[in-house]
């Protein structure tokens, strides 16, 4: 029989995964492992003496443990499996969307969104945000907008938080933030009056939003075609909104602040 490689080791098998993810919290014996697992010895030794083959677990004194390479690839096994799961959740829309919108690093972490919902709103409302984002936006104590297309949310519902004294930051290109000035001058100049909004220019950036509170992050992407069709990919994980502020930071990096013109 074949044996198996370190790939197959890692990925073609439920139970040796949850094995090294128990043993990454630390040395086990048998008994904790069979415990953990709810499993027969018998079984759990046969995928414990795959591992070990490959290197990645030993034992010392009936006491089961990483290997030092087991330690340097079980947290990049987590983050590939958290990448699948962000993948096959929404398989048609990330086939369909320009990844481009994100810096390497940030997408080589895209696994940290975590369980993602696809939000599209009804035909009457198709130029609004999705119904859930609204809800979840009144709750918001902090506002992060990242955009390149306008919604009308930016007009009303932002203004509205922001004037109860939440945090609003934007970074918009040029030509948003002119409609929003030009177009709206009552709006813009209610912003511009306020200490906790902040206004950042972007140079051009693929993507087409990203919405960052306390609560949720909402992404909307560009199709590989160039084209958007008004949604929101949402996740409620803590990792995902830590996440979207480094896109923000990101993305601040690369823009420079806009003022009220006196």
């Amino acid at each position: 029989m074949k044996e198996e490689s370190l790939t197959d080791a890692l990925f073609l098998s439920e139970k040796r995964r949850q094995i090294l993810l128990f043993l990454l919290q630390g040395p086990k014996t048998i008994e904790e492992i069979k415990k953990h697992l709810d499993a027969k010895s018998s079984p759990i030794m046969v995928q414990m003496r795959i591992l070990a083959r490959n290197h990645l677990i030993t034992e010392k004194s009936d006491v089961f443990m990483l290997t030092e390479l087991g330690k340097s690839i079980v947290p990049e096994m987590i983050s590939i499996l958290d990448m699948f799961l962000v993948f096959d959740s929404c398989s048609d829309y990330w086939t369909d969307v320009d990844l481009e919108a994100f810096p390497t690093h940030l997408l080589n972490r895209i696994g940290e969104l975590g369980q993602v919902h696809l939000y599209v709103p009804d035909r009457a409302h198709i130029f609004d945000c999705s119904r859930q984002v609204s809800e979840d936006l009144k709750d918001a104590e902090s506002i992060i907008e990242i955009s390149s297309v306008f919604r009308k949310t930016y007009i009303k519902d932002y203004l509205t938080i922001a004037e109860k004294g939440s945090n609003v930051s934007f970074i918009l290109s040029k030509e948003v933030l002119d409609r929003i000035e030009n177009e709206y001058p009552e709006v813009y100049y209610r912003y511009m009056r306020l200490d906790n909004v902040r206004f950042f220019i972007a140079p051009d950036m693929n993507l087409a939003s990203c919405l960052i509170t306390d609560k949720f992050v909402s992404l909307s992407l560009f199709t590989k075609d160039g084209l958007f069709y008004n949604h929101d990919l949402v996740s409620r994980s803590k990792s995902a909104i830590n996440w979207g502020v480094d896109l923000f930071y990101h993305y601040r990096g690369l823009s420079t602040i806009h003022q009220l013109q006196e």
